[in-house]
């Protein structure tokens, strides 16, 4: 089994009649995510039409449209969306939103899985969390439901098609790119990857709770981002030695020696600031996938006392567990922003990597070290969780925190949703309930700003 699951995710692309973006978009986000060394045995893309034809062409328009942006027009039959197809499809990239919705009425298994092309940027944009891709999906609905977004892109009007369909083509295109980086960065990767070529000079080894993750950087920006790496993970990065798994990155403004790395399974970027960007999904999602069954992974931030008591602190993604974290941690133990990682006797490996921070509406989000935001370490010795708390930032609230004990089935249910690979862990509910109730139960803590927060951290670490 070459990954941890060794089961392709499986992307479907839905229109109306499979003779247009649906086509352009599978055939583009193929293209791309083959350029990064993606292939189907990993990412399944296909496409298929609510009312399509079986058998038809795609359009004349729709043709032009892929191959102006290099992607391949071969070969294609529309397809009629079947139940088989979305009994087994864990991702759904619909053109339009009126689409999605019809998608959705036929076959309300799709419910939750559904996304239009246009809203997937801004989500992806405002995701604050490294998973595995198959949690995707919950994770991107719920950032959907809370924001208002447009379903589709503003364009030129019908009365013009050919440049309507010029825009249409860019806007796929760029999602496309998006998607493949997004992708090719959280996507599982060969446990022995074949690899012919000469051992990169920039090495090192980070600590991701006790995964060692070898970082191998190569091209001519090769030395600048192993400088700012280092800088970044300084908390994580341990001496040179044998790693678990390991990651990949080229970094060369020189577009062919990117496509040349891609196509032997690097990660590869113009320009570092980028690298770093998905070099920390790409790091936490290897180390999720080498730790599947052996540890409780939570989606939360992770504070520690001087006595190496940890307070965890659950939350979606967007919801401001990073600012949490900063505001925290300049007094309590940074343990980590995004994975909380628990042992059967409640001893918390800690992960203190970059803290991701959205920077002037950038596509991409600054890495900035704790040694650079000046966060406490963690004491030295075992780090023990003490506390659970289902944190949500509410403006309505005041200057004090609104905290209320939670029922244990009730409380499950919404941590049940920020755990990785729960289905893996032995006894799956009863392990996460037995660590709620070494803990004391959940509690809800609905709060107005970080530093509100700091008041209770006494008596959530159960201090006098």
């Amino acid at each position: 089994m070459p990954w941890e699951s060794g089961v392709a995710f499986r992307v479907l692309l839905v229109d109306a009649t499979n003779t247009g973006r649906s086509v352009a978009g599978e055939r583009l986000l193929r293209k791309h995510l083959w350029a990064r060394g993606v292939g189907p045995d990993r990412i399944r893309i296909t496409s298929a039409g609510l009312n399509a034809e079986d058998g038809a062409r795609m359009q004349d328009l729709t043709r032009d449209m892929i191959e102006r942006h290099g992607g391949s027009a071969q070969g294609f039959r529309a397809r009629s969306l079947s139940d088989a197809m979305v009994d087994v499809t864990d991702l759904f990239l619909v053109g339009t939103g009126v689409e999605r919705d019809e998608l959705i009425r036929r076959h309300p298994r799709a419910r939750g899985r559904s996304f239009t092309l246009a809203e997937f940027a801004p989500l992806y944009a405002a995701l604050d969390r490294a998973a595995p891709l198959h949690e995707h999906p919950a994770i991107l609905e719920r950032g959907r439901l809370d924001a208002d977004l447009a379903d589709d892109w503003e364009l030129p009007a019908w009365e013009d098609l050919e440049e309507r369909a010029v825009a249409v083509g860019i806007r796929i295109d760029d999602a496309a790119i998006r998607l493949a980086d997004t992708w090719a960065a959280m996507s599982p990767v060969p446990s022995e990857p074949a690899r012919s070529r000469a051992e990169p000079s920039h090495t090192c080894v980070v600590d991701a709770f006790g995964v060692r993750v070898g970082i191998h950087v190569d091209g001519a920006l090769g030395a600048e981002l192993n400088a700012a790496g280092r800088r970044a993970w300084s908390r994580c990065d341990v001496e040179r030695g044998t790693a678990d798994v390991t990651v990949d990155v080229v970094v060369d403004p020189d577009p062919e020696v990117l496509a040349a790395a891609r196509t032997r399974g690097a990660l590869a970027y113009p320009d570092v600031e980028t690298a770093l960007h998905f070099l920390s999904s790409a790091v936490t999602v290897r180390a999720i996938d080498q730790r599947v069954g052996s540890l409780v992974m939570l989606h939360a931030a992770g504070l520690a006392s001087p006595s190496g008591d940890v307070v965890g602190f659950i939350a979606p993604s967007g919801t401001g567990k990073t600012t949490l974290s900063r505001t925290l941690g300049a007094h309590y133990g940074y343990v980590t922003d995004e994975t909380l990682a628990v042992d059967v006797g409640r001893t918390v490996l800690p992960y203190p990597k970059p803290l991701s921070v959205i920077e002037g509406g950038k596509p991409t989000k600054e890495q900035w070290g704790p040694e650079s935001l000046d966060l406490m370490p963690v004491p030295p010795g075992r780090l023990r969780l003490v506390r659970l708390a289902l944190v949500e930032r509410d403006p309505s609230v005041g200057e004090t925190p609104v905290v209320e004990e939670l029922p244990l089935l009730h409380g499950l249910a919404v941590l049940a949703e920020q755990v990785s690979y729960l289905s893996r862990l032995p006894q799956k509910l009863h392990a996460l309930a037995d660590l709620v109730e070494s803990v004391g139960g959940l509690v809800r803590i609905r709060y107005r700003e970080a530093r509100d927060l700091l008041p209770l951290m006494p008596a959530l670490l159960g201090e006098g």
